[in-house]
């Protein structure tokens, strides 16, 4: 990694380029004559300062080459190099991003930025820390050079010792910053920057069931090369704590862990309990702290510092100075998938990352994917499972609640209103979950039938109540509530279904004298906002919880002993072929939030479909008996993970557009007797955010077939004329394809 000395070019030949990753949405690399005077090749993924569309950008070296451009002369000259002695890209970082960019599509150049921390990318220096801290220099007696009038710096002398101390903390001790700057003139002290990494007290490690220690020595008998594991945990069984045994044992090998949540709601938790358990800091990385706190996760990870880090999607992209060991929590978790550009899946991105790295990676979850089961089923990953909760609880009753015919209080049924007060009245908590914000879906004339719709999207606008408004939650566009309909100006308008807003109102008037916690992206702003709100949940007695799916990832709420699924019909129906799958695990988990403690639970899911195969399932049958079923189904039809998709998708502000540019497309793309293309074909919401949004869908036995299409789209796309007048992209292995 570190500058080599260019070769002389041979007489009559080429002149040496640069090849360059710039960040572009161009599928290609591009060559660059070195800088003037410059004699030494930087480091392979060094940044460099070049010249591109007329901008100034940071691009990153890759190799040098003899040019096989006619004339090469013509070539533009690179700037500077900014990492002059090492590339701050590792070595297995450069192989995993090139391979990012192989299989998702991603031109090079954004690829490899994602290497680096957001402060990185913009061409500035790795973060150092701050000098903040003082030690005595090495050598000598400081106080036999200090005359004894001097108090004020003989007392610093005292205060520092043999450790290093905070200018904060002297200065709190009444020391001066000039006395300070003079024991620096003396030489008698130096600034230090402070220990990266704060100790803090490790908590007694619970006692863990015989169930988790099998899983643990297991795991740690396969912690020293690659290979994937799949924890299978009931919720509520201790997964946790079998990752902080595995994580200790790579710790005491003097490597490094990295842990991979799917949202930013989680990290908290998480880092307080980790932090608790293994008595160091352990540096966030995700899109809710600042650049700075961001650049020095990232450079803590990169000197191996920081022996654990803990993040989100982007994280798996992080420098490592030794990897032993990837975690990802919730692997299920749609949320671990990249929907916008770039696209990738973090779980699976962490997968090959683990593989380069030879260590192992842990995939734990208590609903798996589907994807997951069967690459264990097929010998790929070794599946390991825990099936008790500890403390000998049990899961939580499942009850259906038939809401056909039933007056309901803003959703809630007679029934699920008297578990929840009888719940309350043992002053324990009750969580109701409704995937649905706001305080009703719709705003509807009652005399003509007219709906408040969005003029942006195939959609209606959500009312709410608190400020007062409409909103639609696909392009967040807002207006203010009519007084009257649109159509025939009555002023009978009222709300259709139940959000958040309405829920919370209703429990606000029947237990008036309760703590109620809503939990939603509306209620909840950022990381500092669900802390707080999640403190007072646990500093709290009895108390009604509710809120979106937001509660249902990973939360542990020990007081909670009684569960209701306001609405269990919503994915029901979906035309997705994943929609079953994800009902499945978004029930699972929900219902896994009650009775976590040693206190029994309760889970009540109404429904207008209660004879509907699915539901029956969640109630009477294990998670795993209910995944290989959809399995089965979707190996009968081909569908992932028994075949593989991808999607070539295309918005334009004009329909006609959207359409030619993927029919002209789909026309020029091979056909093969394996591959087949469907479509274009509108998406679910054809309209959203003024853009009509159609895509061709490609499905084919194997992701190698899938990908020779999608290769020869991106070449063939460039060249349409439509190109320019619509937005467009490829992605494999979509997660929604509606």
């Amino acid at each position: 990694k570190r500058a080599r000395m260019i070769p002389e070019p041979k007489a009559n030949s080429s002149p040496l380029v640069w090849v360059i990753a710039v960040p572009s949405p161009l599928h290609r690399l591009f060559e660059y004559l070195p800088p003037d005077g410059e004699a030494f090749n930087p480091a392979c993924g060094a940044r460099v300062r070049i010249s591109f569309s007329g901008r100034d950008v940071i691009g990153v070296f890759l190799e040098s080459r003899l040019s096989r451009l006619p004339n090469p002369s013509t070539l533009k000259r690179v700037t500077s190099v900014i990492d002059v002695a090492a590339s701050l890209l590792l070595h297995e970082q450069s192989a995993l991003l090139q391979w990012l960019s192989d299989y998702y599509l991603i031109p090079p150049g954004e690829a490899y930025l994602l290497g680096l921390s957001n402060t990185e990318r913009k061409g500035n220096l790795q973060w150092e820390p701050p000098l903040d801290h003082v030690v005595l220099r090495e050598g000598g007696d400081p106080l036999a050079t200090i005359p004894k009038r001097a108090r004020r710096q003989r007392d610093a002398i005292a205060l520092i010792g043999n450790n290093s101390v905070s200018i904060a903390d002297l200065s709190e001790q009444g020391i001066s910053t000039s006395v300070i700057r003079s024991l620096l003139s003396l030489s008698l002290v130096e600034k230090v920057p402070s220990p990266p990494i704060s100790r803090h007290a490790k908590r007694a490690s619970p006692d863990l069931t015989e169930e988790q220690k099998r899983v643990s020595i297991e795991l740690i008998s396969k912690l020293n090369h690659f290979r994937a594991h799949l924890l299978e945990g009931i919720t509520g069984s201790g997964k946790t704590e079998v990752y902080l045994e595995c994580i200790k044992a790579v710790i005491a090998n003097n490597q490094q862990v990295l842990v991979i949540v799917p949202e930013i709601g989680l990290t908290p938790q998480t880092k307080a309990r980790f932090e608790d358990a293994l008595g160091c800091e352990v540096p966030l990385i995700h899109s809710g702290i600042t650049e700075s706190d961001r650049g020095r996760s990232w450079a803590l990870a990169r000197s191996g510092l920081a022996p654990v880090i803990l993040g989100t999607r982007s994280a798996v992209f992080c420098s490592f100075r030794s990897l032993g060991l990837i975690v990802v929590d919730e692997e299920h978790d749609p949320s671990l998938k990249q929907q916008d550009h770039p696209r990738y899946s973090a779980r699976d991105v962490a997968i090959k990352r683990a593989q380069l790295c030879n260590c192992p990676i842990i995939l734990g979850s208590a609903t798996p994917s589907l994807e997951s089961i069967a690459n264990c089923d097929a010998g790929k990953y070794q599946h390991h499972i825990l099936s008790e909760r500890p403390q000998g609880t049990s899961l939580p009753s499942i009850s259906l609640v038939d809401t056909r015919g039933l007056a309901l209080a803003s959703g809630l049924s007679d029934q699920a209103i008297t578990e929840i007060t009888r719940a309350l009245s043992r002053d324990e908590q009750a969580l109701l979950f409704i995937n649905r914000r706001g305080f009703a879906h719709s705003l509807q004339c009652e005399d003509c039938g007219w709906v408040a719709g969005c003029h942006q999207c195939d959609s209606s606008l959500s009312v709410h109540r608190n400020p007062p408004h409409l909103s639609c939650h696909h392009c967040q566009t807002k207006r203010s509530t009519p007084r009257q309909c649109e159509e025939c100006q009555s002023i009978r308008l009222s709300g259709r279904g139940v959000g958040t807003e309405q829920l919370e109102l209703l429990m606000h008037r029947l237990f008036s004298d309760m703590p109620v916690f809503r939990i939603d992206s509306d209620s909840i702003k950022n990381v500092d906002a669900l802390t707080s709100t999640l403190d007072s949940i646990s500093a709290a007695g009895s108390a009604v919880l509710l809120g979106t799916q937001m509660l249902s990832k990973g939360h542990n709420f020990p007081k909670v002993t009684c569960v209701v699924v306001v609405d269990a019909d919503n994915l029901l129906f979906s035309p997705d072929f994943r929609a079953e799958e994800r009902l499945l695990q978004l029930l699972v988990q929900v219902a896994g939030r009650a009775g976590r403690a040693t206190l029994p639970g309760k889970v009540l899911i109404q429904t207008r479909c209660p004879d509907h195969p699915l539901i029956q399932e969640v109630a009477n049958n294990a998670y795993s008996e209910q995944a290989r079923r959809l399995l089965a189904r979707r190996e009968e039809l081909s569908l992932p993970p028994k075949g593989a998709m991808g999607v070539i998708r295309c918005d334009a502000s004009a329909e006609t557009n959207a359409i030619d540019f993927l029919d002209s497309l789909k026309k020029q793309l091979p056909s093969t007797s394996h591959a087949r293309l469907l479509g274009p074909m509108p998406t679910l919401m054809t309209r959203r955010a003024g853009m009509y949004r159609y895509q061709i869908i490609i499905h084919g036995p194997t992701r190698r077939e899938v990908h020779v299409v999608m290769k020869k789209a991106i070449e063939m796309g460039s060249q349409q004329k439509l190109a320019r007048k619509v937005s467009w992209f490829v992605e494999i292995d979509p997660t929604e394809t509606l």
